[in-house]
């Protein structure tokens, strides 16, 4: 092949396939020799076929792909289905409140969920010595409560309502729970429309669920693997299994059952028979008709045969899958089936059901060892496994539990709870993964629902009883004002504008409609989106219907017009209607008032919302079908239509038609006398909606609807007509309403609605018209033979005037003829016009009686409350209570004057009226009771006078400002003051005590945005003029954010501080808000309050709270940027210091799965990532950060504090000091750029330079005498500093740790290949003791490989060991190689080259400078460098460079440099930071002259004085050499080495010792 290919194919079911394929020319391959030689047309014409011929190729696998798609799309429908399918039932409560911790409480059903929480917010009481709350916040919501996975949406709530007492509290949270109690009556409620999408997947409705509007039978049944292939019948009916041939058992369940906490479920045993589980389904009731309520609750396997599958796997696959499962793993043996336990414990566990089935196939691709651990696995591969050939001598010598650990890491295997489990190299063989499941093993098949009842023995089902009324849904505003409100109304009516043209929501909607004809397009539509049936205002169910709003019901929404008045300025017009000019030419103007239309949100309650009496019969008729009501009807609908109506016999097989022409409607004659009707009706809707000519010109025809929108205009008047009066609807259907509105928009879908509710009012409203007069006609007929006062009331059609002649004394003189006479004028009343008029109501309320819904009088009952106007223009009201009456006094105004109660149940409310006046000495003369609509006033009246003013609609000032910039100039509290003029420009809003906490926070924020944001938020609240002073939490809130605000101001960014500690609010007695402090003090402070408040609190008998609550902020700066940090530590919590808190509570967030899931479900996996990458940043970062703070800030104060306290000091400990200082100050910005990996700190030592030379004193006699010994150094010490006295042998190993991962377990060959040497300093000694003459290397090998003796700390003696022989005064090291050889390594003992100091090539020349004098050394600059010292300054004559390293400088002669480096260095003199004079000592004639005048002399500077006269010019020195002194050690050893000749001493007693 002349070319080489790439493929990518892949494949993901149900989502994407991708084949994918590149060739490649290979020259190496192809041989083009003889296709060149063709004629390049040829050639051409050959490209052409094969172009083609590919072509012809991708278009057959275009097909194919095309193939793909739709099996995909199979695939998707059956992922879906299952996802359905595997939905576990909703938790719930039932109805009951828990409390699932100290704080939360929640109750819930299926479909809803309400929780509520209360906080108490504290303030610590100084004088009380301890927190007492101030106030207390109630979070609470209702939510849906959708299943797992679903989004949970919010019905009502408040996040944060705070409240100053908790009996406040109390009250509104128990409002809110019965004010929502209706939601909690039913285990699973109809869920309302809105909220249907929570409970569906995949949109399929979940099972137990209803929607309101709908059949509850909507719930779809799942497609399922059975119905695909159905198992076969069989004659033979297999055996149920014994118990004993079980390999696992499911726990099958029906939702339904589940849900109403009874028992349910039922265990079966796998692998079982199709006739056990149709048994099975049986005693759970599951048959096909609700197969979708049959889901897998559990599974367990038989006591002492543990099986590790996977629970979400068991409980989401099908019965079937499982009966095979259990039928495979059946199959194998105890070993196999540990092996599978094992793998199900490893990273290498099946991940789906099909390769559990494949796994009894798969055997072989796993290996199961016995071994719990390292060391039983090293011990198994070293004894068992047959793979090392050890002697058996030397086995134990051999580390098992790293030999074991390096397998498993090798090998990659993993520790179970069954053993050692190890993936082999065989491939894994795809047997029935993917596969149908085999024709014997499918067992499923769910019963018939008829078998079911006959063998549960249910009875007969009965009759279906009547629909229930559709549920009242109202709409739930959220708006904040007005304006948001009425938006929410408008959005909601277009959004139900666009859901309505489905067929049923569309007849519900017309349903609504004939009930609603005279109501407005928009309130129509608004009452059937909330379900209202029959709706009424509050006082109108109270007041003419005697019925009462149940507590607890939401309003249902509807919009009134409240039109309002308005001065416009318009052109004046004369007579004629033309502008009137002025002199100047122009239009002259006038003001005038004009009445702009509006409308504003009522509240109306739906009749399922009420109870009370029983309603009237106030709706129509139900036509029956019969002749003389069919042609009463037919003649009211003859009268209504504007065209004659004919019957006559239709060929084309239509109902009926409008003829254009002949302005006529014509109706098959023959049809049912309801089909008749409704034919009618359709047709007067065409002859009043459709009526033009069609020889009209065509400018005239423009308007007319389309032929679908004018069928769907007068079948959906015909519809709400028929509705209307009763009439058999059921056979309408508006399926193709849907297909009508698509494409139409909003304004043209509501027109064509406005004209169908137009035209549907005024057939109704006419038809009533001509039925009312037709009911009178007949009532007449049928009354002429009765007495003749019903024949007066008949006659007259206003029974108002038939009581209204009686006399008044004999009105007052009626006794039981007048209950006869009332009753008289209500029957005709309730004949004539349908209801009791108002003159019929007020004589029967004058008698004592009450009118009942159905008409009947009955006695009035004892009024409860009465109203008077006095004399004096005062008022009285007053009501019964437990005890007598309350009652309470009101000026003319309204407003309350006095009240009290009276406690004399005895007495009537009359002679309480009166007793009341008497008490408070008013005249009792002529006082007016107040009744009906009077009392009502007078109620409204009182209630708006004494209402606390709530503050209007707050739309804020922002808009005010327009974005512009507001007095930039003017100081902040001028601004502020000018801020809130602007805003109380139309009333007043705040009171003083708030403006002067306006004016104070825009001093202390200086934002002008937070500045409006405060004037806005008590704007709307309003607090100070309602209650007369601010709200206390609002106070101390913005009082803390303003001594915040202040000590924030106190913070400078100085990149080189120390990260200060605000706190911004406190319960502790012993912090302020605002008050500041540096870090290392906050964390001492914290500290120290915590363990305080935590002691205090776990004392016997403490009473108090548990927590000092502190908000605190760190202000700092991190890799060069400002920042900061806010937290909240509770002292007493246990959490120790500032540090420890945050250390501990990220560490706690970052562990917690809890939060992991929460993060995860509301955030997503992104914001998951990133909370872990900042809590990592701040505990690996930030955390060590401000300890190295800290650590800096108690160097510092340990430098400082013998600075400031006055001690002597000596010269050496003041420079130290001093140093210190200098190296926090250098450091801190270091550490806030990003450094840190800071400098090591200066020692003490390094400034004493006596201490230097005597320590380099000391360190060269130990070389030189552990040298004389045949030791090392270490060695030498470890040995007392005594030689060895008997020959002896040491063993060295590379220490544990990263640094020596080259040199261990190396052959010598391989450290040679790396460049590496066997160096002393890369090992440390591990083992010493006495070599005898028998000792030899294989023995040692031997005896610390195979037993080891007990003082032995190191490992086995292994390759890359160094053994070391000493005897005969000298030492041997060999290096422990390959095979258990030895090779001498006389490197080990090699010292290195010592490297001369600065000071030790030292001249004795001083180089003056402005600085100082120098000692000269004989160093270059690299060398100085190399040492550890850098450029300081340059002689003024440029010869010499000072070098310094922070403690010491020397000079050294300048080596000639480029232009470049010489200004180079003249910048690092000019700007460096040091200033010191180290070589410029004082000479020993100086400090002899000092000391004999009593002045303290450092022996620093004797030290140096000394140096200075020892390296002097030799011509200055003296001819003989002061021997130098032995170091003290030294000395100390010749006295041990006199007392060693000396007798030994008389031994003390024990009682001498000291």
């Amino acid at each position: 092949m002349s070319y080489s290919s790439y493929d990518h194919d892949d494949l993901e079911p149900a989502s994407t396939m991708r084949i994918e394929r590149r060739i490649y020319f290979e020259s190496g391959k192809a041989d083009l020799s003889e296709m060149v030689k063709l004629p390049l047309a040829e050639l051409l014409s050959l490209r052409a076929e094969s172009a083609a011929a590919e072509q012809e190729v991708f278009d057959r696998l275009k097909e194919q792909a095309a193939a793909w798609e739709e099996q995909a799309g199979r695939t998707l429908f059956l992922d879906k289905a299952l996802e359905y399918a595997r939905t576990l039932p909703v938790t719930h409560t039932a109805n009951q409140w828990e409390a699932p911790d100290e704080y939360r409480h929640i109750r819930s059903n299926m479909v809803y969920q309400m929780d509520y929480s209360i906080s108490e917010n504290t303030r610590y009481d100084s004088a009380a010595q301890k927190s007492v709350p101030y106030s207390w916040t109630l979070r609470w919501g209702l939510y849906t409560n959708a299943p797992h996975g679903n989004p949970m949406e919010k019905i009502a709530g408040q996040e944060r309502k705070v409240f100053s007492s908790r009996e406040e509290l109390d009250k509104y949270l128990n409002g809110r729970i019965k004010a929502h109690d209706h939601y909690f009556t039913e285990i699973s409620p109809a869920i309302p429309k809105e909220y249907a999408d929570c409970f569906k997947v995949n949109g399929c409705l979940l099972p137990g669920y209803t929607i309101e509007g709908e059949e509850p039978a909507k719930a779809a049944a799942l497609p399922t693997q059975e119905e695909a292939a159905q198992p076969q019948q069989t004659t033979a009916t297999p055996e149920r299994r014994e118990p004993v041939n079980e390999v696992f058992s499911i726990f099958l369940d029906n939702r339904a059952e589940a849900q109403t906490g009874g028992p349910h479920g039922y265990w079966l045993s796998l692998p079982t028979s199709a006739e056990q589980v149709q048994e099975t389904l049986k005693e759970i009731h599951i048959t096909a008709d609700n197969q979708q309520d049959l889901f897998i609750g559990d599974f367990s396997a038989p006591e002492g045969k543990p099986l590790e599958l996977p629970e979400d796997l068991i409980k989401t696959a099908s019965v079937d899958e499982l009966n095979f499962l259990a039928a495979q793993l059946q199959k194998l043996d105890a070993v196999e089936l540990a092996e599978l336990n094992a793998v199900m414990q490893s990273p290498a566990k099946m991940q789906t059901i099909g390769q559990l089935l494949d796994y009894a196939e798969n055997t072989d691709c796993f290996v199961l060892i016995n071994a719990k651990d390292n060391r039983s696995l090293g011990e198994y591969y070293l004894n068992d496994s047959g793979l090392f050939v050890v002697p058996d001598p030397w086995k134990p010598a051999i580390d098992t539990d790293r030999l074991g650990s390096f397998i498993a890491n090798e090998e990659q295997g993993t520790f179970t709870d069954y053993g050692y489990i190890l993936r082999t190299s065989d491939e894994w063989q795809r047997v029935h993964e993917g596969q149908p499941v085999p024709e014997e093993y499918r067992v499923m098949a769910y019963p018939a629902p008829e078998i079911l009842r006959e063998e549960s023995k249910v009875q007969p089902e009965a009759a279906t009883p009547a629909k229930a009324p559709q549920p009242v849904t109202p709409i739930l505003l959220n708006g904040q004002n007005s304006a948001e409100r009425m938006k929410e109304i408008t959005d909601r009516l277009e959004t139900g504008i666009q859901e309505l043209f489905e067929s049923e929501r569309y007849k519900a909607y017309l349903t609504t409609m004939s009930k609603f004809h005279s109501y407005s397009f928009n309130n129509t539509l608004l009452i059937a989106m909330q379900g209202g049936q029959l709706v009424a205002g509050y006082n109108k169910w109270r007041d003419d219907f005697h019925r009462n709003v149940k507590k607890g019901e939401k309003a249902i929404k509807i919009l009134a017009p409240a039109p309002f008045k308005a001065k416009k300025e318009v052109q004046k017009l004369d007579a004629q209607g033309r502008p009137v000019m002025g002199k100047d030419g122009k239009p002259v103007t006038e003001v005038q008032e004009i009445q702009v239309p509006a409308f504003k949100i009522v509240s109306v309650f739906d009749v399922s919302q009420t109870e009370g009496e029983p309603l009237p019969s106030i709706g129509v008729e139900e036509l029956t079908g019969s002749v003389e009501r069919y042609g009463e009807f037919f003649k009211a609908l003859e009268q209504t239509s504007p065209v004659p109506i004919g019957f006559e016999d239709i060929p084309s097989g239509s109902h009926g038609y409008y003829h254009l022409t002949e302005k006529r409607i014509a109706i098959q004659e023959g049809m049912s006398e309801l089909q008749t009707l409704k034919t009618a009706i359709h047709e007067i809707a065409h002859s009043k909606l459709h009526a033009i000519d069609p020889e009209a010109p065509a400018i005239e025809q423009a308007d007319r609807p389309d032929s679908r929108t004018r069928e769907v205009q007068a079948e959906s008047v015909a519809y709400a007509v028929c509705q209307h009066y009763g009439l058999d609807t059921s056979d309408y259907s508006f399926g193709y309403v849907a297909g009508w509105s698509s494409g139409k928009d909003l304004k043209e879908l509501k027109a064509s609605l406005e004209t169908i509710r137009a035209t549907a009012h005024e057939l109704i409203t006419t038809i009533d018209g001509h039925l009312a007069q037709l009911q009178k006609e007949r009532q007449a007929q049928q009354e002429q033979p009765q007495a003749a006062p019903l024949e007066q009331a008949a006659e007259q059609p206003d029974p108002d005037s038939v009581f209204s002649k009686l006399p008044p004394e004999q009105q007052q003189e009626m006794t039981a003829s007048v209950k006869a006479m009332l009753q008289t004028l209500i029957d005709a009343d309730l004949k004539s016009t349908g209801e009791v008029s108002q003159g019929t109501k007020e004589a029967a309320q004058a008698q004592g009686f009450t009118i009942a819904g159905d008409g009947t009088l009955e006695q009035a009952k004892a009024p409860q409350e009465a109203a008077y106007r006095l004399e004096s223009g005062e008022y009285l009201y007053i009501q019964t209570s437990e005890t007598g009456y309350d009652y309470t006094l009101y000026g003319p105004d309204y407003k309350e004057l006095d009240g009290g109660q009276l406690d004399n149940p005895d007495l009537s409310l009359a002679e309480a009226g009166k007793e009341i006046l008497a008490i408070h000495e008013r005249p009792a003369g002529t006082i007016e009771p107040l009744t009906g609509d009077g009392l009502d006033d007078f109620l409204e009246a009182t209630e708006q006078a004494n209402a606390i003013p709530q503050p209007q609609a707050w739309n804020g000032i922002d808009g005010l400002l327009n974005g512009k910039p507001f007095m930039p100039e003017a100081s902040p509290a001028d601004r502020a003051a000018a801020l809130i003029e602007l805003a109380e420009k139309n009333a007043l809003r705040l009171g003083s005590e708030e403006r002067q906490l306006i004016v104070a926070y825009a001093e202390a924020v200086g934002d002008n945005d937070k500045v409006i944001g405060l004037i806005n938020r008590l704007c709307e609240q309003g607090y100070e003029l309602q209650k007369g002073q601010m709200d206390s939490f609002v106070k101390s809130e913005i009082e803390s954010e303003i001594a915040v605000a202040n000590a924030q101001r106190q913070i400078v960014q100085n990149p080189a501080a120390e990260p200060v500690v605000t706190i911004l609010w406190s319960e502790s007695p012993h912090l302020k808000d605002g008050q500041q402090m540096p870090l290392h003090e906050a964390e001492a402070v914290f500290k120290e309050l915590d363990s305080a408040r935590r002691h205090e609190r776990e004392q016997p008998g403490y009473t108090g709270h548990w927590y000092d609550k502190t908000k605190f902020r760190i202000d700092f700066t991190m890799q060069g940027q400002p920042d900061s940090y806010e937290g909240r530590q509770d002292f007493g919590d246990g959490d120790g210091s500032l540090i420890q808190h945050i250390r501990g509570y990220h560490e706690y967030y970052a562990q917690d799965e809890s939060w992991k899931n929460h993060v995860l479900h509301h955030e997503g996996p992104e914001a998951w990532e990133a909370d872990k990458a900042q809590r990592d940043m701040l505990l690996h970062e930030f955390v060590p950060y401000m300890e190295l703070h800290c650590n800096l800030a108690t160097m510092e104060q340990e430098a400082r504090r013998p600075l400031r306290s006055g001690e002597t000091l000596t010269p050496e400990q003041t420079a130290y000091f001093n140093a210190v200082l200098d190296y926090v100050k250098e450091c801190r910005p270091l550490l806030n750029q990003g450094q840190y990996h800071l400098p090591e700190p200066p020692q003490l030592a390094d400034f004493d330079q006596s201490l230097q030379d005597y320590k380099k004193q000391i360190e060269a006699e130990l070389e030189q005498e552990a040298a004389t010994a045949g030791l090392t150094v270490e060695e030498y010490v470890a040995s007392d500093y005594e030689a060895p006295a008997q020959p002896n042998f040491s063993i060295y190993q590379v220490p544990p740790g990263p640094e020596g991962r080259n040199l261990r377990y190396r052959s010598y060959e391989e450290l040679q290949a790396d460049g590496l040497s066997v160096d002393r300093k890369n090992y440390q000694l591990v083992y010493t003791a006495p070599l005898d003459k028998d000792t030899t290397l294989d023995e040692i090998y031997r005896r610390f490989n195979m037993e080891h003796p007990a003082d032995y700390k190191g490992h086995s003696l292994s390759m890359g060991d160094i053994v070391v022989f000493r005897q005969d005064g000298k030492q041997t090291a060999y290096y422990v190689d390959e095979g258990a050889d030895y090779r001498q390594v006389p490197e080990f003992f090699a010292q290195p080259e010592k490297q001369l100091t600065p000071d030790e090539c030292m001249t004795g020349e001083q180089i003056q400078t402005p600085r100082g004098r120098f000692y000269l050394t004989d160093r270059s600059r690299e060398q100085m460098e190399a040492a550890g010292y850098g450029f300081h300054h340059q002689s003024e004559d440029g010869r010499y460079l000072i070098m310094a390293n922070g403690t010491r400088a020397f000079a050294i002669p300048a080596q000639p440099e480029s232009h470049i480096k010489t200004a180079e260095m003249s910048t690092e003199q000019n700007y460096n930071m040091i200033d010191g004079m180290m070589n410029n000592a004082p000479s020993m004639e100086e400090l002899e002259a000092r000391a004999k005048a009593g002045e303290q002399i450092s022996l620093l500077d004797v030290a140096e004085a000394t140096k200075a006269e020892a390296k002097k010019p030799k011509q200055t020195q003296k001819t003989t050499q002061k021997q130098k002194k032995p170091s003290i050690r030294a000395q100390l050893a010749a006295a041990k080495e006199e007392q060693k000749k000396k007798p030994p001493a008389r031994e003390k007693s024990k009682e001498m010792e000291v």
